[in-house]
């Protein structure tokens, strides 16, 4: 236990340093994925909803419930939502990194490998963005890191199984597909029959976890049939890697460029550590090396996919991160590795990471569309449309001409917070015909917002709110 105190005093370091930002700098849900999931999470616990998700009243089939079902709950916390929710992510990241260090701890034999690997995996800017924003994917690498731990024990590792898929829905079973041919390399590699019956026996556990986490798939299919087959996979799954969905293009080393990025002349300890993860594995058979490099090859399937997302990126920086320092279990001596790792943080911190950002840095603002949503509730609108930019509208005819977009496109409009913060019903139309069509049916009181200098007549409605360049309007 002592020689894990260092990590003890990080966490709880990193803990009351993230809640402080979160306490001390409030500021509003930004878009896209903050408002969405803020809003999701409000309509399934409204609605009891707790294995479905739900947006404006509508099924939502592209993604599992665990993460806004949380984010829902922190919601009746005595403080602000935009607390209360990020104060969830907070914690989330604080689990990723305990799981990683002892990921990291089994792996390298090392305290000083783990707990360098670990500060460096926090202080990265896609990672510390992540611990303070609303977001699945601090979720399925809670489930990746512990499964990888627990899978052996049937029970345990289910629950972490069951945080990635319900997190993430297919990328949760990653980890096993990689646990799963190791345990059947060592099958066929091992020649000890005890040796082989332990590891049959782990490769049924992990059949049986599989199964259990299969259960929400089923039961969702059983429910909407081929309309979740379509939304949940065809859209959101094999869609995403096919083709460029939604403007997320990016050239072919979109992934490699970011990597680059954050941790420039590190990758060269990087290369030296999966050469070395590999003459263990390949030459020496010390199979457990295996765990060295476990996500590289999430990391080479993600370049091969078409949409490009920054933060899709996630999931492996704890990768790199700890094959930049792996290399240091070679060295035999305590002290030696100790004062070696010093220097790796010390140059970390110089070149790569600057700490004085990790306190300065917000991620999003009080916006004029947020505002007059905000007096939308206020002055009592029963409904609210909003029109999108003319940039959006335009994008989204092309994107469509060349079936770029997927079912769901439409629902988010250019700013999924508006919903939130208008806390009512609240449709995006996407051409000025559907808002004029649409809104002509609505009863009194209903509302609409559009920018002000939108080519759109709308002289016969009264104004409301008016802030920047938006606008709010009620048919009387």
């Amino acid at each position: 236990m002592k020689k894990h105190i260092i990590l003890f005093i990080f966490i709880f370091l990193f803990t009351a340093i993230h809640f402080y930002k979160v306490l001390s700098h409030v500021t509003p849900f930004f878009d896209w994925d903050e408002g969405i999931y803020a809003q999701v999470g409000r309509e399934m616990i409204r609605e009891n909803s707790f294995l479905i998700p739900l947006w404006q009243g509508r099924v939502w089939l592209d993604k599992p419930p665990l993460p806004p079902l949380l984010y829902g709950l922190a919601e009746y916390l005595p403080v602000a939502p935009e607390v209360s929710m990020r104060m969830i992510s907070v914690v989330m990241s604080a689990i990723v990194l305990v799981l990683f260090y002892t990921l990291s701890f089994r792996v390298s034999g090392s305290a000083i490998v783990a707990i360098t690997s670990t500060i460096i995996t926090s202080f990265l800017p896609p990672f510390v963005q992540r611990t303070q924003v609303l977001n699945v994917d601090v979720f399925l690498l809670i489930g990746w890191f512990g499964y990888v731990l627990f899978y052996k024990q049937r029970f345990v590792g289910v629950v972490f199984l069951l945080i990635g898929t319900l997190s993430k829905s297919l990328l949760g079973f990653f980890p096993v597909a990689m646990v799963g041919i190791y345990e059947l390399w060592m099958v066929i590699h091992n020649k000890k029959n005890k040796s082989k019956h332990t590891h049959r026996y782990t490769l049924h556990t992990i059949a049986i976890q599989m199964g259990l986490s299969l259960i929400w798939f089923i039961w969702m299919y059983a429910q909407f049939k081929s309309e979740f087959i379509q939304y949940h996979f065809l859209d959101s799954h094999l869609k995403r890697v096919t083709t460029s969905i939604e403007q997320h293009f990016g050239q072919r080393t979109f992934y490699i460029d970011i990597i680059v990025t954050q941790f420039k002349w590190f990758l060269v300890p990087v290369v030296v550590s999966t050469m070395l993860g590999l003459y263990d594995f390949l030459i020496k058979k010390k199979y457990e090396a295996f765990f060295a490099l476990l996500f590289i090859p999430w990391f080479l399937f993600l370049n091969l996919t078409k949409t490009k997302i920054a933060w899709y990126i996630y999931p492996v920086l704890p990768q790199f991160a700890f094959l930049t320092v792996y290399w240091l279990r070679a060295i035999p001596v305590d002290w030696m590795r100790a004062g070696i790792a010093g220097v790796i943080l010390f140059l970390f911190f110089q070149f790569n990471t600057p700490i004085n950002a990790y306190l300065t840095t917000d991620y999003s603002k009080w916006e004029d569309y947020q505002l007059v949503a905000q007096d939308a509730k206020t002055v009592g609108c029963v409904h609210l449309d909003v029109l999108v930019n003319p940039t959006t509208r335009e994008s989204y005819a092309t994107l469509k001409s060349m079936d770029l977009v997927i079912r769901t496109t439409t629902w988010w409009g250019d700013h999924p917070s508006i919903a939130y913060y208008a806390d009512m019903p609240t449709e995006y139309a996407y051409t000025t015909e559907e808002l004029i069509t649409r809104f002509t049916d609505r009863p009194q009181n209903s509302c609409f917002m559009l920018m002000t200098n939108d080519d759109v007549d709308v002289s016969s409605f009264r104004v409301l709110s008016k802030k920047g360049s938006y606008e709010l309007r009620v048919k009387d």
